[in-house]
């Protein structure tokens, strides 16, 4: 039996070899899937060669001028801008081009624009090849379609004026330079040379490149253009720099973002807490992400580098975060045979995919590619029956040799994929998203095992699909560079958009999903230790609190132009600061003892006490305001008045104390349950606001989720309402309510402080968004307590109108102060003009690194 055991070994390990080798030799024999270089695209045909026009020399040749003019803008022309677009700061321009193109009479394309000329689908294309292009550059915004009229005809003897105007609507800053570009022709046979014409009553021309102007007068610039492109700069007759003056080279804005980080870290290190660090797998885990970040900053500043970032976001953060899981999750992964079989059936799906790819574009000869394939997969299948055979169960051996089988397949598509990343061919880009989100997907499944303490087959199945999401939206996958399309085919792609400086590529996706991840895992961390009562003494949670707080306060949506002034709070860090102090405010001062009920029942009896005090309360204040009047008319003598006295009196001492606190405990919920439901009705409140401040934008999911940010800051004060609600300030629902929002309108206000003292911003605009903001706060949380006095009420079985009703006017001032806020805060959103809407919403590009 001995030697049986051995020569299986022996055959196992040969097997596996071979399998190995399969693979190897595959890899060995692969080639770069070559991607020839996309020729230029050939010009657009002229008319003559769309309607087959033989060769005609025109008696006489075209000429061509262009005159171009600048002027303000009048309101007739803004009628077409979109609402919202305008700045009335900045200046309107209304640029208006227009071409002439003088033929001979009888020349073809004089004909040809009187019977199919391009108008209107192909008259940009005809008009910038043709005649060549204008562009406005120098700092504008568009603010409407350039608008091309149709072409006006004239003739005159034996020739033919071809007349084309161009308008085009644009927004410059006061102290902006635009520039304006003048293309040359690029269609072959068209007229080589050009005079333009540049009339500008109110601009001064300060820069000509690449031409000698012909003539120059004030208001007016005439040149002559030929092959090559010319720029002229110009600058606003009222504009004129000031001098430099000395300015004091002290700011507060980088001591206080410096302040802010370091109050994150140390928040950060106390929301770990100190057993955190104590333990050897945590210090190993802190150590690894730390020499992880080193080489990601390496990468990034070593452009020698390319494949560092992503081996180490995509490669050694997940084994880290895995090896983490394994050692910190008490239970064992709950995995089956069947489930191991499901995501063996899913990576051979993807695989033979990657490997039908590897076939059609002959990265591999095809006889070699399936030669390879079935050996890999039957050698790896028979190793694992070697190894598996004395088992004993049949099933079992045949799911391990078909597991086996399908991780060879596997390992050989990742290995010819990555040849073909490494060789420098073409790959498909889907690939790379595929592969890498599959990487990264490994984070989020260990993060979330580490936070729940347990393994969750839907934790895996929300990572892997994020992951996905986080390395493209739905419609970057299967584009135009994707695996159906020919190598040769594929267009040169622009470069990526820029998010807080660096490019939308992988490494950036990664690293901005690292962020958003420690954030979710410190609110999965909450829900674990939110599970008992305790958790609202525990200082570790009580500043995870304050870290999300003030991450999600960071960064205001502020306009980016107020942070220039000269203020002492800049809006970059205060309003994180400032939610700082509001959540330890909110939390410190004495409180007055409170007896929290362990269950239900314990709510509910001390909920039917209170309201038992209640009772005896207003039943004493009654009889002294009815007594004064029976007494003196002799309706009620003294000694039934002091009987009665005396039964409330000693009614009011044998009742337990302390009854009124009952509507500032917890109600017998954990401080997970309470957080998550004031979170939800505090968004619901807040969601129609979202209409004023605009929704979310982003090229991708991370960037999306940053700027999605103002939407959840005060449902996260919500959050701290319900979380730590027997802790607040106040005793009852209401009361601690009105405190919370005094200090979430502090921090609200606190980021539009440089636009509410700019000077250019006219009082009324700055008193709409007070309102804004102010009638925000009040109908969310005036909201929240009026619902968490209903839930009180509810948890303990008793009818909301034992203590708000319709028939004490008391009761209802609430209510109606909230409804009055609300009306005020709609007919000021209603009155809202361009500056407030721009106050308020700020610029998307702060949130999004630029445009």
């Amino acid at each position: 039996m001995l030697v049986v055991g051995r020569l299986r070994k022996i055959v196992a390990y040969a097997l596996a070899a071979i399998s190995v080798g399969a693979i190897v030799w595959c890899v060995a024999v692969a080639s770069p899937v070559t991607r020839s270089a996309p020729s230029p695209e050939p010009p657009s045909p002229s008319l003559l060669e769309v309607y087959g026009a033989q060769e005609h020399s025109p008696r006489t040749p075209p000429e061509l001028t262009t005159e171009v003019t600048i002027a303000d803008a009048t309101d007739a022309d803004l009628a077409v801008v979109p609402q919202g677009r305008l700045d009335e700061r900045a200046r309107q321009l209304k640029i208006t081009v227009v071409h002439r193109l003088v033929l001979d009479r009888t020349d073809l394309l004089a004909t040809l624009l009187r019977s199919e000329g391009p108008f209107p689908d192909d008259i940009q294309g005809f008009t910038d090849r043709r005649l060549g292009a204008v562009k406005a550059d120098g700092g504008s915004a568009v603010l409407a379609p350039t608008s091309r009229l149709a072409p006006v005809l004239t003739t005159s003897g034996s020739r033919t004026t071809v007349r084309f105007t161009i308008t085009m609507l644009r927004q410059v800053g006061n102290d902006a330079l635009p520039q304006l570009d003048f293309v040359p022709p690029t269609e072959q046979g068209a007229v080589s040379a050009r005079e333009i014409t540049l009339i500008a009553p109110t601009w001064t021309v300060i820069r000509v490149e690449r031409v000698t102007p012909d003539r120059e007068q004030a208001g007016r610039l005439v040149f002559n253009a030929y092959t090559a492109p010319v720029s002229v700069r110009l600058a606003h007759e009222s504009y004129g720099r000031p001098d430099a003056e000395q300015t004091d080279l002290f700011s507060w804005t980088p001591i206080l973002s410096v302040f802010t980080a370091i109050a994150l870290t140390v928040f950060l290190g106390r929301a770990l807490g100190a057993s955190w660090w104590q333990r050897t797998p945590n210090r190993e885990l802190a150590t690894g992400i730390a020499l992880c970040v080193v080489a990601l900053l390496l990468a990034m500043l070593l452009a020698r580098m390319p494949y560092l970032g992503p081996v180490i976001l995509f490669g050694a953060v997940p084994v880290l975060a895995l090896r983490h899981a394994r050692r910190i999750v008490p239970d064992r992964p709950p995995w089956t045979s069947k489930d191991a079989l499901l995501v063996t059936g899913l990576g051979v799906l993807v695989a033979s995919g990657m490997l039908f790819w590897a076939f059609v574009h002959g990265q591999v000869p095809p006889l070699t590619l399936a030669v390879g394939t079935v050996t890999a997969a039957l050698a790896a299948a028979g190793s694992a029956v070697a190894f598996g055979a004395d088992l004993g169960i049949a099933v079992l051996v045949a799911r391990l040799a078909a597991v086996t089988a399908g991780v060879a397949v596997a390992a050989l598509a990742l290995a010819l994929w990555v040849r073909a990343l490494m060789s420098g061919g073409y790959f498909p880009p889907d690939s790379v998203r595929l592969v890498l989100a599959l990487c990264w997907s490994l984070i989020p499944i260990a993060g979330i095992a580490v936070a729940t303490r347990s393994w969750s087959r839907v934790a895996i199945v929300v990572a892997v699909l994020g992951s996905l999401l986080l390395l493209g939206w739905p419609t970057e996958w299967l584009d135009a560079g994707s695996w159906s399309v020919q190598p040769d085919q594929i267009t040169p792609t622009t470069p990526p958009p820029l998010v807080f400086g660096q490019p939308l590529n992988e490494v950036t996706r990664g690293a901005l999903g690292l962020l958003l991840l420690t954030f979710a895992l410190l609110v999965l961390r909450l829900r674990r230790l939110g599970a008992t009562p305790d958790a609202m003494a525990n200082p570790a949670v009580v500043a995870t609190v304050i870290v999300c707080l003030m991450v999600l306060y960071l960064t205001p949506r502020t306009d980016p132009d107020s942070t220039a002034i000269d203020l002492p709070l800049p809006s970059l860090a205060i309003t994180s600061l400032v939610a700082w102090a509001a959540a330890i405010w909110l939390l410190s001062g004495p409180r007055p003892e409170i007896a929290e009920p362990s269950s239900r029942a314990e709510h509910r009896e001390l909920i039917r006490n209170a309201l038992h005090r209640r009772v005896l309360h207003g039943s004493e204040q009654e009889l002294y305001r009815l007594s004064r009047g029976k007494l003196g008319s002799g309706e009620l003598t003294m000694e039934d008045f002091e009987r009665q006295r005396l039964d409330l009196d000693r009614a009011l001492t044998l009742d337990p104390p302390h009854t009124e606190t009952a509507f500032a405990t917890s109600a017998g919920c954990t401080p997970w349950q309470n957080g998550l439901a004031a979170f939800v009705v505090s968004l619901l409140l807040s969601l129609p606001f979202a209409l004023i401040y605009g929704w979310p934008d982003g090229p991708e999911l991370t960037t999306w989720v940053f700027d999605a940010r103002f939407m959840f800051t005060l449902p996260a004060f919500g959050f701290f309402y319900g979380y730590f609600y027997p802790r607040l300030r106040g005793t009852q629902p209401v009361t601690k309510a009105l405190y919370v929002m005094s200090v979430a309108l502090v921090t609200e206000l606190s980021a539009y402080v440089p636009s509410l003292v700019d000077p250019d911003i006219g009082g009324f605009d700055k008193l709409q968004v007070v309102a804004i903001v102010v009638g925000q706060g009040a109908l969310v949380f005036i909201g929240l307590g009026l619902y968490w006095e209903w839930r009180i009420m509810f948890a303990a079985g008793e009818p909301w109108a034992r203590v708000r009703n319709v028939r004490s006017v008391r009761s209802l001032a609430t209510p109606l102060v909230a409804v009055v806020i609300a009306a005020g805060t709609t007919a000021a959103t209603s009155a809202a003009g361009q500056t407030v809407d721009r106050i308020l919403k700020g610029d998307t590009a702060t949130s999004q690194g630029g445009p």
